[in-house]
């Protein structure tokens, strides 16, 4: 794999590994068609609300993505024939109700807003979804590709006013205990995107030429800061299915031992790319995989769920 041409991400990391092991519920041709070349798209409903909270907050998702919209509440029969009725006289449909998610989504959104001012954090056109591409240090040939929510920025919290990357998240309870995603207990998570953050956000200094687009977003102050370790790194986290809505920054810091942590987990995702590219991306045909993917055309999807 030409890894200049394809830079390696976080979310590809994720797909080989979890906790820096290799995931057991893993179909190698899934991940190649849908995560690699992107000639089969997915996107869950979970994906879809975290889009459109992202466009929201900070005018569009990931790639630019802007979702303005959420599926609605099914129309009455009544609706449905004045739709009808509408269209043939060139009128704009008339939409259904919005789900209770999607009205809490909206008013997280709003409360972004407003919390962005109290932490005095800079929400601009330049940074936010801020795509950067970088060399891997232990092998140059191996580049590594990041998108920003928001950096750089000030954030102001109880340390005082610091230099921050923010990614911005949302979860159905951020109190959970459960699942890959518990962001009540973030230390038993899988944090590498935390860690190819940090490590990406310091290397970028040192490759602008790669990234012209973040010149003028990196002050010499910014520099600066980044020189001395200064960086922070916060998921910024808002709940959307009950009816208190909450939110909480979680720090993530860089140190030297999950430094050590990213790289052997690039080691291994770049290990398991070659190693399944050499066998052409075999299929590894599993329920819960096959049940959701979108590469319809796969001859060895199964619909049998094991007991």
């Amino acid at each position: 794999m030409d890894f200049k041409k394809h830079p390696l991400t976080q979310s590809l990391v994720s797909r080989f590994l979890y906790k820096g092991e290799e995931r057991e519920l893993f179909c190698p041709s899934k991940t190649y068609h849908i995560d690699m070349i992107h000639s089969h798209h997915y996107r869950t409903a979970s994906m879809l609300n975290g889009s459109y909270f992202e466009t929201l907050c900070i005018g569009s998702g990931a790639g630019g993505r802007i979702t303005d919209d959420l599926p609605r509440k099914r129309l009455v029969k009544a609706r449905e024939l004045e739709n009808i009725k509408r269209k043939e006289n060139g009128l704009p449909e008339v939409k259904g109700d919005k789900t209770m998610d999607q009205i809490r989504i909206e008013q997280q959104a709003q409360r972004f807003k407003v919390l962005s001012a109290k932490y005095q954090i800079t929400v601009l056109n330049e940074n936010t979804q801020v795509r950067i591409t970088v060399p891997w240090h232990k092998n140059p040939d191996i580049w590594l590709s990041c998108e920003f929510d928001i950096f750089p920025t000030a954030i102001i919290t109880n340390e005082g006013l610091k230099l921050a990357i923010i990614d911005l998240k949302l979860t159905a309870d951020i109190n959970s205990q459960f699942g890959e995603y518990s962001w009540g207990s973030p230390d038993y998570m899988d944090l590498i995107q935390s860690y190819v953050y940090h490590y990406c956000a310091r290397q970028v200094i040192n490759h602008t030429d790669m990234n012209p687009h973040v010149i003028e977003l990196l002050t010499k102050p910014a520099v600066s800061l980044i020189q001395q370790n200064e960086l922070q790194f916060y998921y910024w986290v808002f709940n959307y299915k009950k009816e208190i809505l909450e939110d909480k920054l979680i720090k993530v810091v860089w140190d030297q031992m999950k430094e050590q942590e990213m790289h052997e987990a690039i080691r291994k995702t770049v290990s398991l790319i070659e190693y399944y590219s050499q066998l052409d991306w075999p299929t590894k045909p599993q329920y819960k995989l096959c049940k959701e993917c979108t590469v319809f055309e796969c001859k060895d999807k199964t619909n049998i769920q094991s007991v």
